[in-house]
């Protein structure tokens, strides 16, 4: 009976575990090999430009880079690994010298259409070879598809809805909980002057990555002055979900000058 119940919580177990599964593709956009470590943990041994992780089954990973060369800075952060996805994250090399290379999110997949990597690339379980052979080269057209409504799938096989009725291109996953984004703005309502609260507002918004353009909306309303306002926009506009709902912050402007200039410098980042 003990043994019967014992492999009844090990299948429970195992389905669970298999429910969360999910996989990391990090690629290099200039094609310079790179060692991946995850949680401290050596992924490949030999420097590749491209690399599939699989068996992962947390919502986050401590991921570090290191390029083979040594001319370009590694990088090290904690990277959102969506449920039941495969996530392909490009590892941008710095442009100067004393730069950090950067992750940016290309593509999220389900699972079960996840892309084969390029012949250059390998396939680990989370620390250990598992093929190396019989695999496709990534085309530019699939890897750059739309992935609406595919970030992030929930186990019971939902998508995830971060924005309702929100089908245009994502700029970033996961926005901030309801929860944290109460503190953020707790935070930056906290400062005494305006330009202590822009400081704030920008750490706060690097530090959690992604938000909704109705957050940084709460947050642009916490100001007084209109260039303060301009300076946040223009940073939070790389850590946006809906990038496509981003002309509602022209609405918290006084002057159209103020509208112009942010829309010259979106114009510059496409």
């Amino acid at each position: 009976m003990k043994r019967f119940l014992y492999f009844l919580m090990l299948s429970f177990v195992i389905q669970v575990t298999a429910q969360y599964q999910r996989n990391l593709v990090l690629t290099s956009e200039n094609g310079e090999p790179m060692k991946v470590f995850i949680n401290g943990k050596p992924i490949n041994q030999q420097p590749l430009n491209e690399l599939r992780i699989t068996g992962l089954t947390e919502n986050y990973y401590q991921v570090r880079i290191k390029f083979k060369h040594g001319r370009s800075r590694g990088v090290t952060a904690e990277l959102y690994v969506p449920p039941l996805s495969e996530i392909v994250y490009e590892v941008l090399p710095p442009a100067r010298r004393y730069q950090r290379a950067e992750f940016v999110i290309k593509a999220v997949y389900p699972i079960t259409e996840a892309l084969p990597v390029n012949d250059s690339g390998a396939v680990f379980a989370f620390g250990s070879l598992i093929n190396n052979n019989g695999r496709q080269n990534i085309q530019n057209g699939q890897i750059n598809i739309n992935i609406n409504n595919t970030n992030g799938v929930q186990p019971h096989g939902m998508p995830v809805v971060y924005v309702p009725g929100y089908e245009g291109a994502i700029g970033c996953v996961p926005p901030v909980t309801p929860e944290r984004y109460k503190s953020m703005l707790q935070a930056v309502k906290s400062q005494d002057f305006d330009d202590n609260k822009l400081r704030v507002a920008k750490q706060i918004i690097k530090q959690n990555a992604c938000m909704t353009v109705d957050q940084l909306v709460g947050i642009l309303r916490l100001f007084d002055f209109e260039r303060n306002k301009l300076a946040l926009a223009k940073f939070a506009y790389h850590y946006v979900y809906d990038i496509e709902n981003y002309y509602k912050v022209n609405n918290e402007f006084d002057f159209d000058s103020s509208v112009k200039k942010l829309d010259a410098y979106i114009k510059q980042q496409e």
